[in-house]
């Protein structure tokens, strides 16, 4: 399995919340909008759940050697930012509990694990399937696929959000 888009989409993310200052972790683009340290906390949040479920409950579900995968899908549909997604409550963050440093390696940590374990498993990631709220079942390499386009999504609400008027100036 080829980790490039995993190792891209996390130098991405991981250097768009990197030196942010606390008034541009705080920055809210417009009303009904997160922050970008809300962004970043989503973001960490799905990581982190995603990485578990892999390495857990979707190698628990039976084998399914039925299905036609469709990576690029996944892809298209999740980096189409056309359409407004509302996170599952479950990811929606709850305040702003880390710096934008102390989140960027958290993030790190997480997705350092996952590519440990995806560069020494021979779990077959194909053959075993969970379903998404929206996007229904996804075997294992869809869930990366979708991992990493989330995450680029994300990235580029950020850089919206830093490119909003009134987005503060960095502290020198």
């Amino acid at each position: 399995m080829d980790l490039t888009e995993l190792e891209e989409a996390r130098d991405a993310f991981a250097a768009a919340i990197d030196g942010l200052d606390p008034d541009q972790w705080r920055f809210v683009p417009a009303a009904e909008q997160w922050s970008i340290a809300e962004i970043a906390t989503h973001v960490t949040l799905v990581s982190r759940e995603i990485g578990l479920m892999l390495r857990g409950p979707l190698l628990s579900t039976p084998l399914d050697e039925g299905h036609a995968p469709s990576e690029a899908a996944v892809r298209r549909r999740l980096l189409s930012r056309d359409y407004k997604v509302k996170a599952p409550e479950r990811f929606v963050p709850l305040g702003i509990v880390a710096t934008a440093e102390e989140l960027r390696q958290e993030f790190l940590m997480h997705r350092g694990e996952l590519l440990e374990w995806l560069r020494h498993t021979d779990a077959p990631l194909r053959s075993h399937r969970l379903p998404h709220p929206r996007l229904g079942p996804l075997d294992g390499v869809e869930w990366l696929a979708f991992l990493a386009a989330h995450e680029l999504r994300h990235v580029a609400q950020i850089d919206d959000a830093k490119g909003a008027i009134g987005y503060p100036a960095a502290h020198r």
